[in-house]
């Protein structure tokens, strides 16, 4: 997967978990696209500065994917729905496994 895919849904599942501004610098360059001198800019901070608090976000998300996995659970439960989607021919069990692809 593209590294950002995987910073936005870590993002998504653990952003939370970050304060204000390891929130806001996580959203300008991963969602955003911002370099980290553009990031410095808006936040009135440098450019170095910028990117340390990106580097500790980034961290803190991975850590807690490392630790509690959920990002890797969902792929799992994705990669089997489409399973189950592909082996049956039962319209109730593709539905249902249409709706836990599209929710997941």
């Amino acid at each position: 997967m593209d590294d950002f895919v995987v910073r936005g849904n870590l993002y998504e599942l653990y952003g939370g978990l970050l304060n204000e501004n390891q929130r806001k610098v996580y959203e300008y360059h991963v969602i955003d696209d911002m370099s980290f001198t553009e990031i410095g800019e808006e936040m009135g901070t440098s450019r170095q500065a910028a990117q340390e608090l990106f580097r500790r976000a980034d961290k803190k998300l991975k850590d807690t994917e490392d630790t509690l996995g959920l990002q890797s659970k969902l792929i799992n439960i994705r990669e089997r729905a489409v399973k189950i989607l592909e082996h049956t021919e039962d319209n109730v069990i593709q539905k249902l496994a249409g709706e836990i692809i599209d929710g997941v």
